[in-house]
């Protein structure tokens, strides 16, 4: 790879798994959107449109899956495998 060229990879805000495409990303099936934030971690939107679905470190130390209510819907693009 020449050294002027970046590649852009991205990473699974459920999983954590990095890949180079997310559209055949398993996470992601079956929602109609996706949240693609600045550090290029994705997230799948639930049908209201403002909620997203992530992995967190709960009060327990434990990981879990929590829902996120975005700020803005300025990142959210439609989930191209539906």
């Amino acid at each position: 790879m020449d050294l002027d060229e970046i590649k852009v990879v991205y990473t699974c805000g459920l999983c954590e798994v990095i890949v180079d495409e997310i559209i055949d990303h398993p996470c992601i099936e079956g929602y109609g959107h996706i949240y693609i934030d600045n550090n290029h971690y994705f997230y799948p939107v639930l049908d209201d449109g403002k909620t997203i679905i992530r992995r967190s470190q709960l009060d327990d130390h434990m990981e879990g899956v929590v829902e996120d209510e975005l700020e803005t819907n300025e990142n959210i693009c439609p989930n191209k495998s539906q």
